[in-house]
């Protein structure tokens, strides 16, 4: 009976012992992959970070946050807009009190992403909503000022945006959110000669890898007619960016653009062929790289861009417009065709 008693004791005392030691070894196990999927993270090794946090158990991954934004971010740089949206709007419905100032920008920036317009205008006019019934009360905090501004740039009022940062920076805020802000609103309301000091210093200020601010500065020297500063600037963002996404269309699209301003439609031709291999199903890319062909006066290339531009041209919206361009594009064919054969 004695035997029995100790027996059942030992059970009694080692049980618990066993559970607690079962739980710490799964939270050193999750913590192990918290740490590889980190290091990886922090290598830009996305792939085998995005390996490891998958294999997190949901419970734990949904009390770190940390994990969840690395998430956010790895999906956001590889170009999955859907999963990076969803991630964020998972904190944002499970925890919003825990989403920054940062979260609540990448979330605006997803839903962009994948087109949710409704998502997008709900979280910025909520923000300009509550900051603005705050500033009825309180004109002098700042902080609720700058979240004033900054919802009014996310919602393209750069009227209101530029106001209101020219009055933080009044006030002090002179730092390179604000300086990109006053900057892109005088860029956006056809200011660009008066947006190029502000996009300067934004650029001198800007974290290593940031390149907003040098995208917004080359479109701004390009509007002001300084085509070969702007080209370069944009030359620098397409470096800066890692990996490549389909920002690298529009920068090559505008360095196209900026060097046959120029006149020199050999160095536009082949940022326009750049262009191809992000929107290869993009008829007017074809139709520019041919009208570059045409500048260089080099028939054979032209024949062969136009071409093309007219065997895609179905994806074109069916307006007068494009009805006309097409159209001049098939008598320029077939003018060349006559041509060729002489």
């Amino acid at each position: 009976m004695r035997i029995l008693r100790i027996i059942l004791y030992l059970i009694f005392i080692l049980s618990p012992i066993t559970s607690k030691a079962t739980d710490k070894d799964v939270i050193t196990q999750q913590r192990g992959l918290v740490a590889k999927g980190d290091s990886c993270f922090n290598a830009y090794d996305y792939f085998h970070a995005l390996q490891y946090y998958k294999q997190l158990d949901t419970s734990f991954v949904n009390n770190n946050l940390p994990v969840v934004r690395n998430m956010a971010e790895i999906y956001h740089r590889i170009g999955n807009n859907k999963a990076w949206f969803k991630t964020l709007v998972h904190v944002y419905s499970s925890q919003p009190d825990s989403m920054t100032y940062n979260d609540m920008r990448s979330l605006f920036f997803a839903s962009r992403s994948i087109e949710w317009d409704d998502f997008i205008t709900m979280i910025p006019d909520k923000a300009l909503e509550l900051c603005g019934d705050y500033m009825q009360r309180d004109s002098t905090n700042l902080g609720v000022m700058r979240q004033y501004g900054y919802a009014a740039h996310l919602l393209g009022n750069s009227k209101v945006a530029l106001e209101t940062y020219k009055k933080l920076e009044a006030n002090g805020f002179d730092n390179y959110e604000s300086a990109l802000i006053i900057g892109y609103s005088l860029l956006k309301l056809d200011s660009a000669w008066n947006a190029r000091p502000y996009l300067r210093k934004a650029v001198e200020k800007r974290k290593e890898g940031e390149y907003a601010s040098l995208l917004h500065l080359g479109n701004a020297y390009i509007a002001c007619g300084e085509y070969g500063e702007g080209i370069g600037c944009l030359y620098e963002v397409i470096e800066t960016i890692t990996p490549k996404n389909d920002l690298y269309y529009s920068l090559y699209n505008s360095i196209g653009e900026a060097y046959y301003k120029q006149k020199t439609y050999e160095k536009a031709a082949k940022a326009f062929l750049e262009c191809t291999k992000y929107k290869s199903d993009n008829p007017l890319v074809y139709y520019n790289i041919a009208q570059m062909c045409k500048g260089l006066k080099d028939e054979k290339r032209e024949m062969r861009f136009s071409k093309k531009f007219l065997d895609i041209s179905h994806h074109l919206e069916d307006t007068p417009q494009n009805k006309e361009l097409i159209q001049s594009v098939e008598e320029r064919v077939e003018y060349l065709s006559k041509h060729a054969t002489k």
